[in-house]
């Protein structure tokens, strides 16, 4: 119950979905927790949720599209806990189009708020974590504080008709966590993405209520194991950022459901 007691983990898109789930298992387990979302309302009933169960925890209304606001948000953190140990970038949103329809508007919104949001907020967590370490060098890489950095992917990246906008943005942030991988293990800086399969959140309630739940049932008869839980999400982000992981780096995990070939 506490595994990750004195770290702090940072969350955006923590106000809902994987986000939420993430940042209630990491409070369980000992970790003060940094919830970052434009959703104010979700945010503050998150973070009041948090703390009744005995959780430390902080709510900083941010949109991770905007550089300013990331850039606020994380100095926040960082001068309230002194440091963040995990960064965990699972802000996302759907808005689904065929290519022929697809508007340069959702183009942008999606893109923009998972990829440029990972690179801000990662941008922002890591130009602090390489100050620290310039400023107190040590002779080894396992000498300086143990970061990880977990950015929430999707099996969609392989592709997924109706979503090249989300497609592009998951498989940018494959992209990403291999050359953060390469440039900051120096620092003892570890980057992975997760690629879950269909996860019940909030995010896919809309998908999945279609059509009287034709759906629902379409997919759940793809994946063997069916539509999963969020906490089968959470398990496999606190692995990464747990001890156990710590002689992994750049890696890229499938959360599949048991399915092996394309939904």
């Amino acid at each position: 119950m506490n595994r990750f007691k004195g770290k702090v983990a940072l969350v955006t898109g923590g106000a809902s979905g994987l986000g939420e789930r993430t940042a209630k298992d990491f409070a369980q387990e000992g970790a003060r927790v940094a919830l970052l979302d434009f959703d104010k309302a979700n945010g503050l009933r998150v973070e009041t949720e948090i703390k009744n169960a005995g959780g430390e925890v902080i709510f900083i209304e941010c949109d991770v599209r905007e550089s300013s606001d990331v850039e606020k948000s994380t100095q926040i953190v960082f001068e309230k806990y002194r440091t963040v140990d995990f960064l965990i970038h699972s802000a996302g949103i759907l808005q689904d189009g065929m290519i022929h329809k697809l508007s340069e508007e959702r183009w942008d919104n999606v893109i923009n708020t998972h990829l440029k949001g990972f690179f801000l907020i990662l941008q922002a967590c890591t130009k602090r974590w390489i100050s620290y370490c310039q400023q107190n060098p040590k002779d080894t890489i396992a000498e300086y504080p143990d970061r990880r950095v977990i950015t929430i992917s999707s099996q969609a990246a392989e592709g997924n008709i109706g979503q090249l906008n989300y497609s592009a943005a998951k498989a940018g942030m494959l992209g990403m966590v291999k050359t953060s991988g390469l440039e900051l293990i120096k620092y003892n800086i570890k980057t992975h993405a997760i690629m879950p399969t269909l996860i019940e959140t909030p995010i896919l309630g809309e998908l999945l209520s279609k059509e009287d739940g034709k759906w629902r049932k379409y997919y759940s008869g793809r994946i063997p194991l069916g539509i999963g839980k969020s906490e089968y999400v959470s398990r496999v982000i606190l692995f990464l950022c747990s001890e156990e992981a710590w002689f992994m780096n750049g890696e890229i995990v499938g959360i599949n459901g048991g399915r092996l070939d394309k939904i």
